[in-house]
């Protein structure tokens, strides 16, 4: 069995995993007693609508998504490019007042200690923004109810000039 399988079925036991985490503290009423996020939205696989990834587009679900005001939540984040190291591994980043407070490896439950490739709603719209406004490939898919990306090539990856981004499982205290 090739190396390629392995991973991917192991990554697909991740996220089902993770979205088996995600139906329960949905379920859940309260918050929860570790991080105090109370859950009011969850991104659900296959609701997506596609977007044109044109820079007006861009802005205008950017603004849309700060308008909403969500500054508390936490979201799954798989990246995928032609990059080494642990990157490519899915993480569960937890954001506070708009700021990344922590990035955790959801298969081992231990912090990532080098954040800086890991990116925040608003991150990610920044990068895809900085893209087109240079001419550059952006290529999105939408959550239907929240408008946040939850796919998006920011470059083109099969040049290995790009990076794409995966989000699931947002969960937000925000009301």
């Amino acid at each position: 069995m090739s190396t390629h399988s392995n991973t991917s079925r192991r990554l697909s036991r991740i996220a089902l995993g993770v979205l088996a985490i995600a139906a329960t503290v949905g379920a859940c009423d309260g918050a929860s007693t570790e991080t105090g996020l109370v859950p009011q939205q969850l991104l659900v696989p296959g609701d997506t609508i596609p977007g044109t990834g044109q820079l007006s587009e861009l802005q205008q679900r950017r603004a849309a998504w700060v308008a909403r005001g969500i500054s508390n939540y936490r979201v799954e984040l798989r990246i995928s490019c032609f990059c080494g190291g642990d990157i490519t591994r899915p993480v569960i980043i937890e954001v506070r007042a708009g700021a990344i407070t922590s990035v955790v490896d959801p298969e081992t439950s231990k912090p990532v200690t080098n954040t800086s490739a890991y990116l925040t709603v608003t991150g990610l719209f920044d990068a895809a923004i900085a893209e087109r406004s240079k001419g550059g490939n952006v290529s999105v898919a939408y959550d239907r109810t929240l408008g946040v990306p939850v796919r998006l090539e920011v470059g083109t990856v099969a040049n290995d000039a790009g990076v794409l981004y995966f989000l699931s499982g947002l969960v937000t205290d925000d009301r």
